[in-house]
């Protein structure tokens, strides 16, 4: 029988593989199913993408509704890998905001204890997503991400360069360096 200890260590290895791997694949999928219809074969651009790229930040409400909706699809549709990876990634993303509410929490904590406790806290929020408030952010930070992409185009008017453009764009926020 194996033993399985009760403590696990990540280390910035393991969390840069891990989010690299989500901007590689989980993302470039989030940002090919947000882009172009499914059956397209990558020539019709959604009209999600059309409407967060004309709105901007500033959505209506049926708009964000629609974009909520796609990306609890997306998420729910993810294998136990991808979504872990998306839970790193989401990690990453809202690092300092979690690390300076901890702070905040633990200030007589000495700096050992402190770095034990603090891993802890992360873990939990790997481990336990919903509870932890994680996937709730998770989700807010795709939101915005989805948002920052579609400003980056000038969709008033399609032809075969914009379609270029996208794949570029794809491209600089896939990449595990970004």
């Amino acid at each position: 029988m194996i033993s399985i200890s009760d403590k696990m260590f990540i280390t910035k290895e393991v969390n840069s593989a891990t989010v690299a791997y989500f901007k590689k694949s989980v993302l470039r999928k989030l940002l090919m199913a947000f882009s172009f219809e499914p059956p397209s074969n990558e020539r019709v651009i959604t009209d999600l993408l059309r409407s967060v790229n004309h709105y901007g930040f500033d959505l209506p409400y049926e708009i964000r509704l629609g974009l909520f909706e796609k990306l609890w699809r997306f998420k729910n549709s993810l294998e136990k890998d991808e979504l872990t990876a998306l839970y790193f990634w989401g990690l990453d993303q809202k690092y300092m905001c979690y690390f300076e509410n901890f702070l905040g929490d633990c200030d007589t904590y000495s700096e050992k204890k402190f770095d034990t406790e603090f891993g802890r806290s992360l873990a939990y929020k790997i481990y336990e997503p919903n509870a932890s408030g994680l996937e709730e952010d998770v989700m807010e930070e795709l939101k915005l991400l989805l948002c920052n992409f579609a400003s980056e185009f000038d969709l008033s008017l399609v032809d075969k360069y914009t379609y270029r453009d996208i794949f570029e764009v794809m491209e600089t926020y896939c990449s595990a360096t970004n």
